[in-house]
């Protein structure tokens, strides 16, 4: 080929490898960014992402603006918890399976407003113990309506608990 006619793919693919190389894009940050992944981040950079469930799917989030005032419109996520540090993630150990909180809706959904979270507690009645995680607003509605938990607007006094309003996307599957 003529050095002098270098096509526009050409000049990529070029710069592409001549950029990685430079940045140390290849294999090493590959292989950092595996590990930060294992040691609970996401993409190496430190920056911990927690899960929410939504429809019995469970996402990845993180909180990205804590607000003043309740969003308009909103989405509900319910934190379910036994009035305890020990329903604060990563574990969220009295809903089991990966995640204390249940949204009212995902993307995808006709409902769903981007993460922009009110907060309601779910709070275990005293002596109760989940056999299986909630997964969905439907099985948190049925546990109140059930006499297992009560929901109440806002965040329970927890050291540690989610603010009353956030923004927080459901950024893809976890």
């Amino acid at each position: 080929m003529d050095e002098t006619h270098l096509s526009r793919r050409s000049v990529l693919r070029t710069s592409g490898a001549a950029l990685a190389a430079a940045t140390g894009l290849g294999a090493a940050g590959s292989a950092a960014a595996r590990n930060g992944r294992r040691r609970g981040t996401e993409n190496g950079n430190g920056k911990q992402f927690g899960r929410v469930w939504a429809n019995d799917v469970l996402w990845r989030t993180n909180v990205v603006n804590v607000l003043d005032e309740e969003p308009d419109p909103a989405d509900a996520i319910y934190f379910v918890n036994d009035g305890t540090a020990a329903s604060l993630p990563p574990n969220g150990g009295v809903n089991g399976g990966g995640s204390p909180f249940v949204s009212e809706s995902a993307p995808g959904d006709r409902d769903w407003n981007g993460g922009q979270w009110v907060h309601y507690s779910a709070q275990l009645a005293d002596d109760v113990t989940l056999d299986e995680p909630l997964t969905a607003e439907a099985d948190v509605l049925a546990a109140a309506d059930a006499g297992t938990l009560t929901i109440s607007k806002g965040r329970p006094d927890i050291d540690g608990a989610p603010p009353n309003f956030f923004v927080c996307p459901l950024n893809g599957r976890a």
